[in-house]
């Protein structure tokens, strides 16, 4: 697969200068950054932290004063339009950052002419943009991206647990005859059904810390080179599973942990049942639930000292 060569197209007015260094590194693990444009009136006072960042990146600012509502809009749709159509430059992929459903449309067009297409916006952006995309990414994540941040939202596209997007996407794929898949190609799988998908939301630093998380699950090897290819398939095992018993220590939004005799749990809203996403957990009430990681007391970070939970169950 060729590199994807980027232009970056970043609706000024939708997005806060604060994310862009983030934003610039993202992309740049994806593929080569060829241009990038700021859309934006660039009279209007709530622009100045954007100039202030015209000096440190290679950044062309497009002017567009606030004729109607959508201006800026279609100011970004033109120019995406343009560079497609002009192909004077090797560009074979978009990046849109902006988290306006009124880009799906863009997006889709981008995907007609071949290119790869990129969006990058706020969680609770709109499903048809998202899947309008080839890969969307969370600009919470990326905020949230450094080791010592606190622990971001750990839902998932539909409320689906993680194990369970792995599981889909194993199903949907062609293993060899030992059930044996590609790593790469799982993520692919993955990328193809849920565009937003991103370790990150669950707080997992990859691919494969995920599936090494669910050894009763998932079993991986890998070639033992270097650097590693990296293969998976289910485990068929109808073993019971052992359930912990535990209470609520504390609860945040999307994600909480769970104090038992082992240690404490992390867990996130997406590892409760379906029927109990809707219930306030409180400080004390008595879970039950399955241990995908043991605490580990002598662990360097909060993140290895802590064990790992799915299939929570509140007792009520």
């Amino acid at each position: 697969m060729s590199e994807h060569h980027f232009a970056v197209l970043v609706d000024g007015e939708n997005v806060s200068p604060r994310f862009l260094s983030a934003i610039m590194a993202e992309i740049n693990r994806s593929g080569e950054i060829i241009l990038t444009r700021v859309y934006g009136d660039w009279t209007d006072p709530h622009m100045g932290s954007w100039k202030d960042l015209l000096q440190s990146y290679p950044i062309r600012p497009i002017q567009q004063f606030r004729y109607g509502e959508n201006a800026t809009d279609g100011a970004l749709i033109m120019d995406a339009i343009e560079i497609v159509s002009t192909n004077r430059n090797p560009v074979n992929a978009f990046c849109i950052v902006s988290s306006d459903s009124d880009y799906y449309s863009l997006a889709l067009r981008l995907r007609e002419h071949g290119m790869f297409v990129m969006g990058i916006g706020r969680q609770g952006t709109k499903s048809i943009l998202v899947r309008s995309c080839n890969r969307f990414v969370y600009l919470e994540n990326l905020a949230f991206s450094s080791p010592s941040s606190s622990v971001v939202d750990g839902s998932s596209p539909g409320g689906i647990p993680v194990e369970d997007i792995v599981l889909r996407s194993y199903e949907a794929c062609e293993e060899d005859n030992d059930g044996w898949l590609l790593l790469a190609h799982l993520g692919q799988a993955i990328r193809r059904e849920f565009p937003d998908f991103d370790p990150r939301s669950y707080n997992y630093t990859n691919l494969l810390d995920i599936v090494r998380s669910y050894p009763d699950l998932f079993e991986v090897r890998s070639n033992e080179k270097t650097p590693p290819v990296y293969w998976m398939r289910t485990v068929n095992d109808d073993e019971p599973v052992t359930r912990k018993k535990g209470v609520i220590k504390r609860f945040m939004t999307n994600y909480g942990f769970i104090r038992s005799e082992d240690g404490d749990y992390f867990f996130t809203k997406a590892n409760l049942s379906s029927e109990q996403r809707g219930v306030q957990l409180r400080p004390g009430m008595a879970v039950e639930f399955t241990e995908i990681k043991a605490p580990d007391p002598n662990g360097e970070t909060s993140a290895e000292r802590n064990g790992r939970a799915r299939d929570v169950i509140v007792n009520n």
